[in-house]
């Protein structure tokens, strides 16, 4: 047995088994918004609310199957969990055409976060195909995330590296970081305003 393969980690965690990064954004959104918690229950009753569970249950990107590419799916069932974790305070629109990281500035605000899905690199993952949260963004052109894998990049069998930090201008938790400094696209029409209603 080789030091790399006695380092590798033999407990599944959540999000080996299953593509549910869709779902987590959207409760880290909830959760960014409102400085609340949502609880265990909360949570089971709102992913009951989720057409085609199924598609969850994989190790891809969670919203292949019947979600690919269909974006009325996707915002209808962002709407119902977001309903059902806080009632209608929130309000989901689909950020149309392609997106940069300069633009989500313009779209993340004291009152809103962006719920979107990139492929490629943040400062702690690689290759990714993968929802997040973004729940600030720097003067400095970076958009901070609230990944929901984050925790299971940063821990090996010798150490533990996760943190979170808060975001300078919204006070939201964030854990990651996209940045021009590692290459990522963001997928064209899979972007999602979230506001909340005061």
């Amino acid at each position: 047995m080789t030091q790399a393969t006695e380092a590798r980690r033999r407990i599944n965690s959540q999000g080996d088994l299953d593509g549910a990064c869709f779902l987590y954004s959207i409760v880290n959104a909830y959760v960014a918004l409102t400085g609340g918690e949502a609880g265990f229950g909360a949570v089971c009753r709102a992913f009951g609310q989720v057409d085609h569970p199924g598609d969850f249950l994989t190790g891809d990107v969670g919203t292949t199957g019947k979600y690919a590419g269909n974006h009325e799916l996707l915002q209808d069932n962002l709407r119902r969990i977001l309903s059902a974790l806080g009632g209608d305070r929130f309000e989901v629109a689909r950020i149309e055409g392609r997106v940069t990281l300069p633009d989500l500035a313009a779209h993340v605000s004291a009152e809103s976060v962006v719920v979107i899905r990139y492929m490629g690199e943040s400062t702690f993952a690689q290759g990714m195909d993968h929802w997040v949260c973004v729940v600030g963004c720097g003067a400095d052109g970076q958009a901070h995330i609230a990944c929901s894998i984050r925790l299971n990049t940063a821990c090996t069998a010798q150490s533990c590296r996760y943190a979170e930090r808060r975001d300078p201008v919204t006070g939201r938790c964030s854990n990651d970081v996209l940045s021009a400094e590692h290459p990522h696209t963001f997928v064209e029409g899979e972007a999602f305003r979230i506001t909340l209603r005061r």
